[in-house]
Formats: C-alpha cells, structure tokens, sequence
C-alpha cells in the first residue's frame, strides 16, 4: 500500500489541503488519516472506498495493491482474504471501465517480480 499511500500524500500536498480537510473530504476521522500516513495504521476497507468514491483516479493503484496481497494469501483464507475479495469485486461495479487497463497493470508489475 505504500505506492497508493505516497500517491494519496502527494495529491493531498498539490491541492493544498490540510490533514482535517483531506479526512473531511474522505469522510473519515483526520486521527485516522494522520495514522495512515504516517505508517502507524494500515488503510481499512471504509478508507479504501472512501478513496475510490471521492478520488477515482486512485482506482488503479487500490486495485493492483488489493490484488497483489489477495494473491499473496490465496493459499490461507483469512476474513481479510474475504473482505479483499469483495471489496475487488465492488471496485470492479464502482469503476467498470478501469478493468482492462488495471488487469494490464496487475500483470505486469507480477511479471516484473
């Protein structure tokens, strides 16, 4: 997650935006924004979407990091494995016309590995 977090940081210094407008902006609580970028706290499913609702163009990056810990775990299905899964499933309604582009990505940055 840390390339989408880097992305999300550097967005939030080119607009400008304080900590408490970022979060408002999201929806979600400025502490918890602050514990995300500060690699205190791991992004939860509400922020995920939150970022994909509010700020599309983030689409890709959330995409490729939930696929490549999904396949990460394939092998031991945790309820975290779960929620990936159906938040990739989501991503893929929310944003339909991402899919093909983000499928290219996926596999070439697994390829590259």
């Amino acid at each position: 997650m840390n390339n989408l977090i880097a992305a999300i940081k550097q967005y939030q210094q080119d607009k400008n935006l304080s900590d408490n407008q970022f979060a408002n902006l999201l929806g979600i609580d400025r502490s918890t924004w602050a514990y995300i970028k500060c690699g205190k706290r791991n992004p939860g499913m509400k922020f995920l979407r939150a970022i994909a609702r509010e700020l599309p163009q983030f689409t890709s990056f959330i995409y490729v990091e939930i696929t490549d810990s999904d396949s990460a775990t394939d092998a031991h299905q945790t309820p975290q494995n779960g929620k990936l899964s159906r938040f990739r499933a989501w991503l893929k309604g929310f944003i339909p016309w991402v899919k093909p582009s983000i499928s290219a990505q996926a596999t070439k940055s697994k390829s590259r590995e």
